[in-house]
């Protein structure tokens, strides 16, 4: 039975079995990534942990897996998991602030998001990727993970090895919610070591997770380390130390304030400034591609491209989603809903094109930048007050951003790798709404984990500010919507740091006016380890090479993501159940 397995193995590609664990990988990593999504406000590329785990677990249990079937396994877990970031960045919010909103509704802005950004990116595949000819850089290197399938296996092992540890010592972190005696912190204060004031904030939290993000980040998670530095090691001690405050405060309340009022608006000012400038930075790729818009290049006349009538039902079928979610969240018209609706696709449509050319070009995504940019508009102009609707409609916005730059990215493997477009496509197209489900789920199963207050008995969140998981992004797009809301927008604040971030978008390093800007608002206490782990990759490829680094770092990091964060949702899910 195992030669006649072999024999035929080079058949192998559009299986049941394929889909059916490029399915459970997308599940768990999607769990996965939106818990350290929460923690650390951003996330990292999940197709090459796909790519690992496909090897690994086809050859391990089912002795068997083609290239191509491990790439169809890679697209429909990515198509999955990619989805994490739009959900995470914006729907929390909404939690945080208390506002009554429907899952269901929700769900459904996200699914249509998802449905949309992938429908309208499929057809530009032959102008990007056939005339183009884009690098997308992880695409790249997920194709050569694909052609190695000795190494797929050893690369396999070492994710284990790496989920085993950062599991391991998440638990023992634990050790004192489960009554046993404590043997190491959640977190450390060096302050108390190396004598430092209480407002130079240096909290490291004990997270492997937070190091194994940062190792695959590499130089450009140093940029990060340096807004944190920026942030909290330089404008924080500068202002209390010249009493540049307007009222005698503690450390604390110093601290706190000038991060309310200081660092967390500059920065979103470079978020913003950063994505806008990259927007003008790739207009000439932008209108190269648009203007070669052709029945051709839509690949209606070719078998290997799903039909474009086909997407024009698919889409259609979307958008009607997308309205009816905008439409049932608040009490704005049917034709306001209407505009609503027809406005936020058009600008994800452009979006998720000008995101398809950044990652091909740069392997970078301005999603923060677009989601936020996509809310705070509709806040002003579209929606007034409807805080849910505006959320909602972001959020779909933005699912749709990262599905069109992963469709591209997972097309460019699959050209890479010799698979069948219209294969890809259709997987990515069905498997693309069950991301937010599961992000949403992770979501609201954290929120709940937090406890009940022991004097109120009222029940306490699981993230946000005041809890260990503080969920940034949320907290920063809700201080946008408060601001927006109250009429006291920062706008001196918000137009130095939108120049900032666009002078630093001139640099050699592709978005580092955005990357920066997000790490002035970022938790220092995630930053630290995260900043370890960036200089242990960056070391690691100064010493040993870029390709060593991929071949074997790489995969034993995204073991340490995946290890801390699927026990941390095994606890919530404990905790919830009232076992621990």
């Amino acid at each position: 039975m195992n030669e006649a397995i072999k024999h035929n193995d080079e058949y192998f590609d559009y299986s049941p079995l394929s889909i059916a664990v490029g399915v459970v990988i997308g599940v768990l990593m999607t769990a996965s990534f939106s818990y350290a999504a929460l923690v650390l406000g951003f996330s990292t590329n999940g197709s090459p942990v796909a790519a690992v785990l496909g090897w690994g677990i086809m050859r391990f249990f089912f002795n068997r897996g083609t290239i191509i079937e491990n790439n169809i396994i890679q697209t429909v877990a990515s198509g999955i998991n990619t989805s994490t970031a739009g959900v995470i960045f914006t729907v929390p919010v909404l939690l945080i602030r208390g506002a009554e909103f429907n899952f269901f509704w929700v769900l459904a802005a996200c699914v249509a998001g998802a449905i949309l950004g992938v429908g309208f990116i499929i057809p530009l595949r032959k102008q990007m990727i056939d005339v183009d000819r884009l690098r997308f850089p992880s695409g790249t290197a997920i194709a050569s993970i694909l052609k190695s399938p000795a190494e797929g296996m050893k690369k396999s092992k070492l994710l284990v090895a790496g989920a085993a540890l950062s599991a391991a010592v998440y638990f023992i972190t634990q050790f004192p919610v489960i009554g046993l005696p404590t043997i190491l912190p959640a977190s450390f204060d060096l302050n108390v070591l190396l004598g430092l004031p209480d407002y130079f904030n240096n909290i490291w939290a004990v997270s492997l997770l937070s190091v194994g993000i940062g190792f695959i980040a590499g130089r450009n998670g140093l940029f990060v380390l340096a807004g944190g530095i920026l942030a909290y090691w330089l404008i924080t001690p500068i202002m209390i130390n010249q009493n540049w405050l307007p009222t005698e405060m503690n450390p604390s309340e110093a601290v706190h304030f000038i991060h309310a009022n200081m660092t967390r608006p500059i920065g979103i000012g470079m978020l913003i400034g950063g994505s806008l400038m990259s927007i003008v930075l790739i207009i000439p790729a932008i209108k190269a591609t648009v203007k070669s818009f052709s029945v051709k290049t839509l690949g209606s006349g070719s078998s290997d491209e799903l039909p474009i009538t086909l997407l024009y039902k698919v889409i259609a079928a979307a958008f009607a989603l997308f309205f009816l979610a905008g439409y049932f969240t608040s009490d704005i018209s049917f034709f306001t809903a209407l505009v609503v609706s027809l406005v936020s696709t058009v600008w994800l449509l452009f979006a998720g094109i000008i995101v398809s050319q950044a990652t091909g070009m740069t392997d970078w995504t301005p999603i923060s930048g677009m989601s936020l940019i996509a809310v705070a508009l509709l806040m002003m102009f579209l929606t007034s007050d409807q805080i849910v609707t505006a959320v909602l409609i972001g959020a779909g916005v933005s699912v749709a951003i990262a599905e069109s730059a992963d469709m591209m990215q997972d097309l460019k493997t699959g050209y890479l790798v010799g698979s069948i477009p219209k294969k890809q496509q259709k997987l990515q197209l069905i498997v693309a709404g069950l991301g937010p489900l599961i992000s949403i789920s992770v979501m609201l199963l954290i929120w709940n984990s937090g406890g009940t207050d022991p004097v109120t008995g009222a029940q306490l969140p699981g993230f946000g500010p005041g809890t260990n998981i503080e969920a940034p992004q949320a907290v920063a797009l809700g201080a946008t919507i408060d601001s927006i809301v109250e009429g006291n927008v920062p706008g001196d604040k918000f137009l130095a740091g939108g120049i900032i971030g666009a002078l630093l978008s001139f640099t050699s390093i592709p978005g580092l006016g955005v990357i920066m800007g997000i790490a002035m608002y970022l938790s220092m206490k995630y930053i630290l380890p995260y900043g370890l782990g960036s200089l242990i990759g960056f070391i690691t490829i100064k010493r040993k090479g870029k390709r060593w680094s991929e071949k074997w770092g790489v995969p034993f990091a995204a073991g340490l993501i995946l290890g801390e964060a699927l026990l941390i949702i095994v606890f919530a899910l404990l905790k919830v159940g009232g076992i621990v």
